[in-house]
């Protein structure tokens, strides 16, 4: 089986994720794309009336890969658990910063991503981002 995250584009559910206070989207989309042994991300949306995108392109090797678009990181390591199923870390200078879990259900309806970690002030969150295929 083959990961269904790949050829959707995904839009955040926002009734069904939880965030902390300052992690809000008005707008969220994911876009991932498969390269080689790993792929591709594109986050876009939008929150407090600005625009944002954030990305990186990553193997599922756990060698830091960049990230761009993120003040708060600037690096990720990513690990395939199973097809479905995706762990790693963010860091910021070389420091594990956050770390989440990516889980795409069996019929690929439904993405979910659980993201916890420090912010640059020093305060945790721990969010629950729910995400459905714009297109199937």
């Amino acid at each position: 089986m083959s990961d269904p995250v790949f050829g959707k584009t995904w839009k955040i559910d926002k009734r069904q994720s939880k965030f902390t206070e300052l992690a809000t989207p008005a707008t969220e989309t994911r876009l991932y794309e498969k390269v080689g042994r790993g792929y591709k991300l594109t986050v876009s949306g939008t929150r407090d009336g600005q625009p944002y995108e954030w990305g990186y392109t990553a193997q599922y090797d756990g060698k830091p890969s960049p990230v761009y678009g993120r003040p708060d990181v600037d690096a990720i390591e990513k690990h395939k658990v199973t097809d479905l199923i995706t762990i790693g870390s963010f860091t910021k200078k070389g420091r594990i910063v956050a770390a989440y879990r990516r889980a795409t259900s069996v019929d690929g309806k439904t993405l979910t991503v659980v993201a916890s970690g420090n912010l640059p002030d020093g305060a945790t969150y721990f969010d629950v981002l729910k995400y459905k295929p714009v297109r199937a």
